[in-house]
């Protein structure tokens, strides 16, 4: 159920919108905007937090909060139901203390390396690189060879990629944007089949049959 909720801090009210079950991952946005000092509070103010960049709007004695408007144009579009943008911060923290990760955020406008064609193939590995600029994310395609040995297909040319793209281009790869550095991530459709950390140590513990 969709719930308008108006909250009071420091003598400010902020109204927004969210399904009820996401209103507690709400909280570290106002906390967030508590430590704002009030005189720095104007119409416009944004305030980054996790994947999503939140923006003040002025509302009669209050502000509205808005989230980009992942079903329209998010770097241009607004929207104050900020169901969406919950749900991302809750899968991605969800993912985080499942396997006792300390994230680091990628945001909407951020960018991947994204081998040509890559997204629209079944099976995808990522990994992020401290040195590459954007989200430091690259993807390609692997497939399986004879033996069934996996390997990561050449990639001739890479395009840059949004994160908000994945939303609608491979949605299952948003729960890992907010991996470390030097974490790898491998699909296979959309099931996370393998995760290895910085370390090559492998996450994700399959059961014997």
């Amino acid at each position: 159920m969709l719930i308008t909720y108006t909250e009071e801090i420091n003598g400010i009210n902020y109204t927004f919108s969210a399904e009820e079950a996401l209103r507690p991952f709400a909280e570290p946005l106002l906390e967030a905007i508590e430590y704002i000092p009030t005189e720095r509070i104007t119409d416009g103010f944004r305030i980054r937090a996790g994947f999503s960049t939140f923006l003040l709007s002025e509302h009669g004695k209050g502000y509205d909060i808005a989230a980009p408007d992942y079903t329209d144009d998010p770097l241009t579009a607004l929207n104050t139901d900020l169901t969406l943008a919950l749900h991302i911060q809750y899968r991605q923290v969800l993912l985080l203390h499942k396997y006792g990760v300390v994230g680091k955020a990628v945001h909407f406008y951020d960018k991947l390396a994204v081998a040509k064609g890559a997204l629209e193939k079944p099976n995808i590995s990522m990994q992020r690189f401290g040195d590459l600029g954007g989200s430091g994310w690259s993807v390609q395609n692997f497939v399986y060879d004879e033996k069934g040995s996996a390997r990561l297909v050449d990639a001739e040319d890479y395009e840059g990629v949004y994160a908000y793209e994945l939303l609608t281009r491979r949605p299952e790869l948003i729960d890992v944007l907010c991996l470390p550095d030097g974490y790898i991530a491998v699909f296979k459709g959309e099931e996370l089949v393998q995760l290895l950390d910085d370390e090559n140590n492998e996450l994700i513990q399959h059961r014997e049959h």
